[in-house]
This record gives structure tokens, C-alpha cells and sequence, in this order.
């Protein structure tokens, strides 16, 4: 079989059929005696191999022909033979051999494996070891503390106190309690209002009183210092009246 382009050049270049256009000139793709003669062969050849013989009185002769085409191809590929296949088992061949195969593997002995434990003998060994397992003395084990000992040597422990000493603040930690004590010297300068003191060491938890103590205090200082606020990092100061330079000790605890 072949398209029309193999019989004449009056086609696309593709090989199919084309329109003419009469005002460009360019002609249509006549109907060649030999491209109809062709197709008409190759149907012919369809409808003989199945027909036997050309009825010009029936009009369904291709459509039969397809039909018997589809059933015979159907029958052949119902079962490995029909194809013709002979190196592959059959469903029945196959459920046979595994139904033998499953009958031997039931087993470890089934399958001759001699160096496996079996369930039962996992679960006694698993038993044993459990039994034993309970206790450091059960292992024979006599180089670690037990449970008990570890709690009552940390119950004995008492965390060192740590401390840091500055020329201008220090801070004493208590170990056991995690109480905080800081404290140091300032100088409110000549007229501020508001000084902030950053504390040596941030409390973890929160401040909870800071305390002042003038140095200072003749008869012409009118100073009136306070405390503002304070927070985990530091203490602000206000100085609400007088105007001289002043220095203070002040005491900051918390934890």
C-alpha cells in the first residue's frame, strides 16, 4: 500500500490530495487509475481471506470480514498454547508446584535448617533473660550504683556557692537555694534625673528588692534619690530634687 504521492506529483509534499486553486494555478490531485486500483485490492484482499468470494449483491462483506478477524484472534489468546507458548507454567501447573512448596516450608525443619531457634525456643530463652534482667545483682553486675544509691548521694550533694567580687558591684550566689545577692557603689551625677545601674549578673528568675544608702548626707545636699524600677538586669534611679553629686551603696537580691 502507498499513498497517491507514488503515482503522481500533483500533491502535497506529504503525499496527500490537495485542492486546486484555478486563479493561482495550481491543479488538483487527479483520481489516478492506479492509486484507486490500490485501495481497491487491498480491501478486496481483506474480505477474500475470509469470504472466500466477492458479492456484489452484499454491502457488509469488509464489516464481516473485520468481525471474523477479531474472533479468530480472540480464540487463539485464551490460554499459553493458542500463542503457542510452551516454556511457561499454566495456572493449574503453577498452584501445584506452590501448594508442594508451602506444604515442606511450614516448618524450619520442613526446609532442613538445623542452626535456628524455633518460636518456642525464643520465647523460653526470652523468659530466662527476663527473669534475671530485673536487678544490676541479676546480670552479676557490681561496679554501678543502683537506682537507690544515685538518689541518695544526690540528695547528700551540696552545689558549691559561687561569687564574683568588682570594684564597683559583686555578687554572691547561693548553691543550694539558687538565692542571689548583688551589690555595689554609684554616683548620682549633678543634676540627672534618672540613672540606670546594670546589674553585674542578670537574675535568672526576677529581682525582688533593691535598697540605697547615701553616703553623703550634710546639711546642704538636698538630694531626694529613689528607686524608679527595676528589672532582671537592672535598677533606675531618680533623683526627684537637689542638685549636688552624691554617692550611694545600693543592694539588689533575687534570684
Amino acid at each position: 500500500m502507498d499513498r497517491v504521492s507514488a503515482w503522481t506529483t500533483l500533491c502535497t509534499p506529504e503525499g496527500l490530495f490537495r485542492w486546486g486553486s484555478q486563479a493561482g494555478g495550481v491543479p488538483a490531485t487527479p483520481l489516478v487509475a492506479g492509486w484507486l486500483n490500490m485501495l481497491q485490492e487491498e480491501l478486496v484482499a481483506v474480505v477474500m481471506a475470509y469470504q472466500g468470494s466477492l458479492n456484489p449483491e452484499d454491502s457488509q462483506q469488509l464489516l464481516k470480514s473485520l468481525r471474523a478477524m477479531v474472533a479468530n484472534f480472540a480464540t487463539k489468546a485464551t490460554t499459553l498454547a493458542g500463542y503457542g507458548i510452551l516454556d511457561a507454567y499454566t495456572k493449574a501447573q503453577a498452584d501445584q508446584l506452590l501448594s508442594q512448596k508451602a506444604n515442606n516450608a511450614i516448618t524450619l525443619g520442613g526446609y532442613g535448617i538445623g542452626d535456628a531457634y524455633t518460636k518456642t525456643e525464643v520465647n523460653q530463652l526470652l523468659a530466662l533473660k527476663a527473669a534475671v534482667a530485673t536487678t544490676l545483682a541479676g546480670y552479676g553486675i557490681t561496679d554501678a550504683y543502683t537506682s537507690a544509691q544515685v538518689n541518695q548521694l544526690l540528695e547528700q550533694r551540696q552545689l558549691k556557692n559561687t561569687a564574683s567580687f568588682g570594684t564597683a558591684a559583686s555578687w554572691v550566689r547561693d548553691g543550694s537555694t539558687g538565692a542571689i545577692e548583688q551589690y555595689g557603689v554609684f554616683n548620682m551625677a549633678n543634676g540627672a534625673n534618672e540613672q540606670t545601674i546594670p546589674f553585674p549578673l542578670a537574675f535568672p528568675t526576677a529581682c525582688r528588692s533593691v535598697v540605697l544608702t547615701n553616703f553623703e548626707d550634710a546639711a546642704a545636699e538636698n538630694n531626694i534619690v529613689r528607686v524608679l524600677r527595676w528589672t532582671q538586669s537592672g535598677v533606675t534611679i531618680l533623683n526627684s530634687g537637689g542638685n549636688t553629686s552624691t554617692a550611694y551603696s545600693w543592694i539588689a537580691k533575687g534570684n
